[in-house]
């Protein structure tokens, strides 16, 4: 935005009041997020970076009498920063640093080209690495094998992620490394596919993933620093203030607190200690609680199934076009109760991704008996593909939250209309149902699972559920604009447990905001909605 002020520099950040005194924005269309003020012209922010005081201008010069500074938005639309509760920030980091991004391809002899290209730009990289591979927008409508790998890279380990991060293949380099072979032993929960003949196909699944990906050396800090920061940077600009990273092992434990103890995050962000890795029955050492204004750890992650698009969730009915096969369950009750309750014998909540009705239901079973120990503790279930209507009971007696995923229906459409049954395809991902059965609802999208992590596409599917082909997937799941801007913003605050200090524009919470190009409350379509700028604690941190 353009001349808010003669005397402001936006080459240099800007704090709200830097010394003493406030300032005030106004002249501006502010979408508070809070039912108490839903509108207002004007903000006014002390030089804590948190909301001193809201309504209209004329309000404020009578109350206050005098600013430091005023600041004209002259006329532009604010609301809260959007607060994406299920993302994969590093990995963001990691696809736009280190990592080949293959989300997008068409066929197989496009990804060999891209992975030879890849690798020839990278001579000094130990292992090539890739992600976003999705057979049903490929020509051939297969995953690459080890065979497809060995053509291009035979001197290097590769390994190659699904879109969902639920299937990877390696070639025969990464194979030998990792020691697996034809009689190695399948983790419980994991998938090693073979061929008629018995021999490997290089595909990996579900906690099998964890025979090759142990072997993939550890990021270094500076490593783990540029992808979290790069990762940032693209956030801010699609107007994420607040972000959940839901599953980091130790190392990026470690990366994250030394971050943030070097005043260097710049999203506030919520991340999740994963407790068992892939590929291992070795359970990750639970750390200390943290939390400060930028970053929180008090939250545990487990897996308890697959994912809908490779046919890994864990359902009640058999998939389409199968013999009767429903999917994998990665947990068993005893060690998945067991584990989660040393966690919250020490304050943690506990998060758990878990989408088919099997694996929702073994994850709201060990919640019951974990809500016995400390019914304080707010447990969420990230995606909740279907509900059912104990599942619904139990969700709303332990004041839970669904965090969800609409932009699933947008990108991976063709991936459920091939694996599920129009039963399951009418009620797949039920936000209206959450919502309705008074359910606390956070949107996020997964990203890198998706290409698209613009939270203006999503919202816009969670409003039309169509998908990038027009179809549409669950009509009477369709929620509102309201709904859904609330749940990218209080409804995520929910989520993390700070609703007290973030999520809607109010007095006392961070000023944490985004200015829009255009007000979505007038627009038939939001997915082209922009954010112009994205300011965080009263700091100017993003400017297109």
């Amino acid at each position: 935005m353009k001349n808010l002020n003669k005397n402001t520099d936006f080459s240099a950040p800007l704090f709200f009041g830097e010394g003493s005194g406030v300032r005030i924005i106004h002249n501006a269309v502010i979408i508070t997020m809070d039912d108490a003020l839903a509108k207002a012209d004007a903000m006014v922010i002390n030089d804590l970076g948190k909301i001193e005081a809201i309504g209209t201008a004329t309000e404020l010069r009578n109350q206050f009498g005098s600013f430091k500074e005023e600041i004209d938005f002259q006329g532009k639309v604010i609301i809260p920063g959007l607060n994406d509760a299920h993302i994969h920030v590093w990995k963001i980091g990691h696809l736009r640093t280190y990592m080949l991004d293959v989300r997008g391809i068409k066929s197989i002899v496009e990804f060999k080209q891209k992975l030879k290209d890849f690798a020839a730009k990278n001579p000094n990289s130990e292992w090539i690495m890739a992600r976003g591979i999705n057979e049903m927008v490929l020509e051939e409508k297969r995953l690459p094998t080890k065979e497809d790998l060995d053509e291009v890279i035979t001197d290097r380990p590769v390994f190659v992620i699904r879109t969902c991060a639920h299937i990877g293949i390696a070639n025969s380099k990464a194979i030998e490394i990792s020691g697996v072979s034809e009689a190695t032993e399948v983790p419980f929960g994991g998938e090693i596919r073979k061929n008629q003949d018995g021999s490997l196909q290089g595909i990996f699944t579900e906690r099998a993933l964890g025979l090759i990906m142990n072997h993939i050396p550890p990021f270094t800090f500076e490593e783990y620093k540029n992808m979290i920061l790069e990762a940032h940077d693209y956030l801010l600009s699609l107007g994420i203030t607040s972000a959940t990273d839901p599953a980091a092992n130790e190392e990026l434990l470690a990366a994250y607190i030394q971050l943030d103890a070097a005043g260097l995050l710049k999203v506030r962000m919520n991340v999740f200690p994963l407790r068992i890795p892939d590929g291992s029955d070795e359970i990750q050492v639970l750390p200390e609680r943290y939390e400060s204004e930028f970053l929180q750890i008090k939250t545990v992650k487990f897996f308890s199934d697959g994912g809908l698009s490779s046919a890994t969730a864990a359902l009640n009915v058999p998939y389409k076009n199968t013999d009767g096969y429903k999917g994998v369950l990665r947990l068993d009750y005893d060690k998945f109760y067991d584990t989660a309750k040393e966690a919250v014998d020490k304050g943690f909540s506990v998060a758990t991704h878990a989408i088919g009705h099997q694996a929702i239901d073994l994850t709201l079973k060990v919640y019951s008996d974990l809500f016995e120990i400390d019914p304080t503790l707010r447990h969420r279930i990230e995606h909740v593909g279907f509900l059912s209507q104990d599942n619904i009971n139990d969700f709303k007696r332990m004041n839970m939250t669904a965090a969800m995923q609409p932009i699933f229906i947008y990108e991976l459409a063709n991936n459920f209309k091939n694996t599920l049954t129009d039963e399951l395809l009418e009620v797949v991902y039920p936000c209206k149902t959450v919502l309705d059965n008074g359910i606390n609802l956070a949107l996020s999208t997964d990203g890198p699972v998706v290409k698209q992590i613009n939270p203006w596409v999503n919202i816009e599917t969670a409003i039309t559920r169509k998908a990038a082909d027009g179809s549409v997937i669950g009509k009477n799941q369709k929620i509102t604009l309201q709904q859904a801007l609330y749940a990218y913003t209080q409804g995520s605050a929910v989520a993390d447990n700070l609703e007290n200090v973030k999520g809607s524009l109010t007095v006392g919470k961070f000023a944490d905001f985004i200015i829009l190009n255009k007000n979505p409350f007038e627009l038939e379509d939001v997915s082209d909605v922009e954010t112009l700028e994205t300011w965080v604690s009263g700091k100017l941190i993003h400017k297109k």
